[in-house]
């Protein structure tokens, strides 16, 4: 069996599926020296968060690979990870039977109750298969957090100085004025987002949305497109 570590990721909803697939494949690597190959079907998407993760490079200790289900991977490792009930395709799954991978499925993070009664259980499959789920959460009794070493250091750092915050926002190329109120925003299409915005435009002070690149862009857009009301300016 080739040793380590397998990561499989989707991207379906922003960068959220890429990013903590990343945060966890690193982490593995850098901290506890595995062998991690992560395994996704949009690279792009992680090269917005990780500019040099290509795929067939070794980033941070990370192999990057394309999923392409018309070439998957024939070597199971001894651990394979499918993120957000992510199945690994049929040839790798086969190759996982015969050498008896552990299989884990990596749910979402929730602090839901239930959560602890069902962090760990098996799931029997009918090829002989056993996936394991994997509920991340804030108890004892669940999986816990993904936080690196250094995580909380670098924060106290991050906020002990009063320039970083304008330093970063400079970095993005955002030059706030000193009376102007940042807003960062995250939805989805549909979100009804016309009633903060409406209200941002009656302020006097002026407002400054943050907006990720992303599917939000669609309901920025219904805003933006709406009838305007007597007296109303966006």
């Amino acid at each position: 069996m080739r040793p380590g570590w397998d990561i499989f990721c989707r991207v379906v909803d922003h960068f959220g599926d890429a990013g903590v697939c990343w945060r966890l494949a690193r982490q593995l690597a850098q901290e506890f020296a595995l062998d991690v190959r992560l395994w996704i079907d949009a690279p792009q998407t992680l090269q917005r968060l990780a500019p040099d993760a290509l795929p067939g490079t070794r980033v941070h200790g990370v192999a990057v690979e394309r999923w392409d289900d018309a070439a998957p991977p024939a070597d199971a490792a001894q651990v394979v990870i499918g993120a957000f009930q992510c199945l690994p395709p049929a040839p790798y799954r086969e190759s996982m039977r015969t050498r008896r991978s552990c299989w884990i499925n990596l749910e979402h993070l929730s602090a839901e109750a239930w959560v602890e009664a069902h962090h760990g259980l098996p799931s029997p499959k009918p090829d002989g298969l056993v996936e394991h789920f994997f509920f991340p959460g804030f108890t004892e009794s669940t999986g816990g957090l993904l936080r690196e070493r250094q995580l909380l250091v670098e924060r106290d750092r991050f906020q002990s100085d009063p320039q970083a915050p304008r330093r970063w926002l400079a970095a993005q190329r955002v030059q706030p004025a000193p009376d102007e109120t940042l807003v960062s925003l995250f939805c989805y299409p549909d979100a009804p987002v016309a009633p903060l915005l409406d209200a941002l435009a009656a302020r006097p002070q002026r407002s400054r949305v943050l907006v990720p690149q992303g599917v939000a862009d669609a309901a920025l857009a219904a805003w933006a497109n709406s009838p305007l009301a007597p007296g109303d300016a966006r």
